[in-house]
Order: structure tokens, then C-alpha cells, then sequence
């Protein structure tokens, strides 16, 4: 038997904020992630706190030397980097069945 899919409200949570949020907590800072990401800091600052401000949560302290992972943030982090992986491979299952003729 199927389970029936259950719609959950994330509001304005999208997995462009679950993968900025992964780049912040491997590169350090936000300055470094931006540059990785060639995004300007400024948005990722912004998605990052909206990210928080979504979850109710604190992902990151903020310190002089960067940005590291609260508690929180690493359990946060760790599903989020599942459901990047997870959207990759939908993406790659999508690209590839087009290659197949039916």
C-alpha cells in the first residue's frame, strides 16, 4: 500500500537556502561561500537569516573568525545535506530518462 503524500508548509524555505547554508558551515565565513558559490554576500547573508528566522532556530554563531555550526545547526545541516543529495538525483534520474526513447 502507498503512503499518501503529505503536503508540509516550509513557507519560503527552498533548497537554494539548505545549500547556501551547507557551503557557509564547510567554507567558514559567508565572504569565503560567496565566493565559491560566485553569489555576492550580501544574498547570502539575507537567505541565511530568513533561513533562521523560518526555522525558529539559530544555525550559526556568529563570531570574528566566521560563522560556525550551533548544535542545532549541525543536526540542521546534516538533513539538509540529504535532501540536497536527494534533489540532485531526481534532477540526474529526470536528465537521464530523457535520454531513454519510449
Amino acid at each position: 500500500m502507498r503512503t499518501p503524500w503529505v503536503l508540509v508548509s516550509l513557507e519560503s524555505v527552498s533548497l537554494r537556502q539548505y545549500e547556501y547554508a551547507l557551503a557557509v558551515a564547510e567554507y567558514g565565513s559567508v565572504t569565503a561561500a560567496a565566493r565559491r558559490l560566485h553569489v555576492a554576500q550580501p544574498s547570502i547573508s539575507q537567505q541565511i537569516r530568513g533561513l533562521e528566522r523560518e526555522l525558529g532556530i539559530q544555525l550559526f554563531d556568529r563570531t570574528q573568525g566566521g560563522l560556525t555550526p550551533t548544535a542545532t545547526g549541525h543536526a540542521f545541516l546534516r538533513e539538509a545535506e540529504v535532501a540536497v543529495a536527494a534533489s540532485r538525483r531526481a534532477r540526474a534520474t529526470a536528465r537521464a530518462s530523457k535520454l531513454v526513447s519510449w
